[in-house]
């Protein structure tokens, strides 16, 4: 029997990405036990994969921009008419939006933090940003840390007092792929891939660089952005032919035709796209950055931002493959299988809907 109460998961863009493949496997673990609903830009791929799950959406443009009066009126309006107890935000915007309105109406809230822009991207800003995210949080119930690496920047460089924070690590549905090979192609090519935007803070064009020095292995990029077409020209004027640019592929599945998993990036909370990866029991290179030091089992996979460094992790994962690779699979689903962990998500929204 559902809770009459309703819990909204507010997400600022509805387009394919790490936060929004996170709130598509909230709202398939809530589903079950709330009423669900969701508010985000506009149709895409994220309204398109909840339809069957929700009991209703609001869909509105005006959460794009900061200094919408219209829309947060709307949604303090929205919750208090459709009895919702708990509003779960994702995204800057979102979490802006969706505290303050849910104090309006009566709602408990929660911010999920997929990675600190306030700190890694916020510059100059950053101490006015970190004020801002402070007082939001006293505003909300609880914000949830996706990695303990992002838990420690909450507390000690945004100054969130640590009775608002959750630390409840990703986690995701297995990818249903079948398992990376045991060793290498036959042909001795590793065969590297990586799932991400072309666009900061990803830094496709580190990896690819470092392709230029690895001949005897095969980079294949599937994702879309700004950048892509620069990426392409590089790998054309370099004549890369051992770099593969697929472009984008909305619910990307084919995790089991590749024998290793990289993500350069220049800040990361904890990558979807790399849990994705370790569920198909692929070894992961990654940047040193944010929470992926938490989901490398061997912390020699993980690298600085150089092409000299990226280059050494793909030549020891060459040359140690079987032994990177067998204990991926297991301390995925220790770690970071939702349907082993669901109950710790659950556990928490159950407890703030009055």
């Amino acid at each position: 029997m559902k809770i009459k109460q309703g819990i909204l998961f507010l997400i600022t863009k509805s387009e394919v990405g790490g936060a929004q493949k996170y709130v598509r496997e909230q709202i398939a673990i809530c589903s079950k036990e709330f009423e669900v609903y969701l508010s985000t830009n506009e149709p895409g791929w994220l309204t398109e994969h909840v339809a069957g799950e929700i009991a209703g959406q609001l869909l509105d443009k005006r959460i794009e921009s900061r200094t919408s009066i219209g829309y947060l009126t709307r949604l303090a309006k929205y919750i208090k008419e459709h009895g919702i107890g708990l509003v779960v935000t994702n995204s800057a915007n979102a979490g802006m939006y969706g505290r303050i309105a849910a104090k309006m109406a009566g709602a408990a809230s929660i911010y999920v933090s997929h990675g600190w822009s306030s700190v890694y991207n916020g510059g100059k800003l950053a101490f006015l940003l970190n004020r801002i995210e402070r007082y939001l949080a006293r505003l909300g119930d609880k914000v949830i840390c996706v990695s303990a690496g992002d838990y420690e920047v909450a507390r000690d460089k945004v100054g969130i007092a640590e009775d608002k924070l959750v630390l409840l690590k990703n986690c995701i549905f297995p990818v249903n792929a079948t398992a990376a090979a045991d060793r290498p192609a036959a042909n001795g090519r590793l065969k590297l891939l990586s799932v991400a935007r072309f666009a900061h803070p990803k830094r496709m064009d580190l990896l690819v660089a470092a392709m230029k020095g690895v001949t005897d292995a095969e980079l294949y990029l599937v994702g879309g952005g700004k950048g892509e077409e620069e990426i392409r020209s590089y790998v054309h004027a370099q004549q890369l032919d051992n770099v593969h640019l697929l472009g984008e592929i909305k619910s990307f599945n084919g995790f089991g035709d590749y024998d290793a998993f990289v993500l350069i990036s220049e800040s990361e909370g904890l990558p979807m796209s790399g849990l994705e990866a370790m569920s198909a029991g692929m070894p992961l290179i990654l940047s040193n950055v944010g929470g992926c030091k938490e989901i490398v089992v061997n912390e020699s996979l993980l690298v600085n931002n150089t092409v000299e460094d990226i280059q050494r992790a793909i030549r020891a994962l060459q040359h140690n493959y079987v032994q990177y690779k067998m204990p991926v699979k297991s301390f995925f689903d220790i770690n970071f299988n939702l349907l082993v962990n669901q109950d710790k998500y659950l556990g928490l929204y159950r407890s703030l809907i009055k």
